[in-house]
């Protein structure tokens, strides 16, 4: 029994080295497995990121922890780390093209690139109220209101067929009597109205050419006076009209005046003696003056009121028809719109400067300038030492002192 138990003993001891041997065995194994894993555990992390280095660091406890059971414990413990390490890099990429570092920086590039999704309901766009209109302001339409009001071109229009219809009543009453005496009261009446009619419509139509007939103005074409043409130009873009027929006077005194049937056909007249005397300051205002005359619906009055005159009465009537004061509120619309009185007060300074008219000049020739007088805007000339009337705001030297003191 002894033999037999040191046999045993004995065979154990060998057996014990055999497992001593076993395990040194193991342990070399273990290292050589350790040091794969350590490899595979680095390749793995470089493609996976740093999920695989948590995951090989796990794999490695379980390894050495079961180390001494054997190879079926070092298989399970690899098949173990490599379950792990595909769970840990599985579980952390973001998407499941993402192996190697070039993958994970993709992936991460899309993820953060990508619209964000917010939670809960959509943004409603806030509606602003609206503002409040502006209220225009009042302006009484006194001979100071720097404006033209719709209520002066109408007055302006029925001055004017008014004074057609009243210059057509006297040529129709003698003709329709003439009938009536000689054929019969009611033809006379219908030739009176048709005759009144004819008269009244061939007077509105002839007006502005007989006007510029008296006045014996000629058209010029634009190129010849381009400094004129530009201002003028200008300044009806300003006042909202349309480029008015350019016709020049031959005469040294600085004058102007504006005609025309209405704003569409509208007629300006210059004389040399204005475009050589005046700078372009001046001219603009004196231009200014006078397309407030056109947008007025002056231009129609004073060619119907030229006409009139000259078959009745000469410069009494046409300051009749015309009007008081519309040359002072021209002065106040132009001004107004260049917003530059002293353009205009310079102009009209420099024609009270000029010397008087000249013998053959149109202004010294009392038939012709007394039936166009009050529509020039210098109607003065010839007549600077008349003794003005209270009221009177048509004079050059008044509308000049209003001037100065804007």
């Amino acid at each position: 029994m002894a033999d037999q138990q040191e046999g045993s003993g004995t065979s154990g001891r060998p057996t014990g080295g055999t497992g001593g041997g076993g395990a040194g065995a193991g342990g070399s194994n273990r290292n050589r497995n350790r040091n794969r894993n350590r490899n595979r555990n680095r390749s793995a992390g470089s493609g996976s990121g740093t999920s695989g280095n948590g995951s090989s660091g796990n794999g490695n406890g379980n390894g050495r922890s079961g180390g001494g059971n054997g190879p079926n414990a070092r298989s399970s413990a690899n098949g173990q780390r490599k379950a792990q390490g595909g769970g840990g890099s599985g579980g952390r990429q973001r998407s499941p093209q993402g192996s190697g570092k070039g993958g994970g920086g993709g992936n991460r590039s899309q993820s953060r690139s990508g619209s964000r999704q917010r939670n809960g309901p959509p943004r409603s766009t806030v509606a602003l109220a609206p503002l409040p209109p502006l209220a225009p302001l009042h302006v009484l339409p006194t001979l100071g209101a720097p404006q033209v009001f719709p209520a002066e071109v109408a007055a302006n229009r029925r001055r004017a067929i008014t004074l057609c219809a009243l210059a057509a009543v006297l040529p129709a009453l003698l003709l329709g009597a003439l009938v009536g005496v000689t054929v019969s009261v009611i033809i006379g009446v219908v030739v009176f109205v048709v005759a009144g009619g004819a008269v009244m419509l061939g007077l509105w139509r002839l007006a502005p050419s007989f006007a510029l007939n008296r006045i014996g103005a000629e058209p010029i074409h634009e190129e010849d006076e381009r400094r004129l043409s530009n201002v003028t130009e200008g300044l009806c873009a300003t006042f909202g009209l349309s480029m008015p027929s350019l016709y020049v006077l031959h005469d040294d005194v600085p004058n102007a005046c504006a005609l025309g049937r209405d704003a569409r056909r509208s007629v300006l007249v210059v004389t040399t003696g204005l475009m050589h005397r005046l700078d372009p300051i001046e001219l603009e205002g004196v231009i200014a003056h006078e397309l407030a005359h056109v947008k007025r619906g002056d231009n129609g009055v004073s060619c119907v009121g030229i006409t009139v005159a000259t078959i009745f009465g000469g410069s009494p009537t046409l300051r009749r028809c015309v009007g008081d004061s519309r040359e002072y509120r021209a002065d106040v619309v132009g001004a107004s719109a260049v917003r530059f009185p002293r353009g205009l007060l310079g102009a009209l300074r420099t024609m009270m400067a000029a010397p008087a008219p000249a013998a053959g000049s149109f202004f010294a020739s009392p038939s012709r300038f007394g039936s166009t007088r009050w529509v020039w805007i210098d109607p003065s000339v010839g007549h600077r030492d008349d003794v003005l009337l209270a009221g009177d705001l048509d004079a050059t030297s008044v509308r000049a002192a209003a001037l100065s003191e804007w």
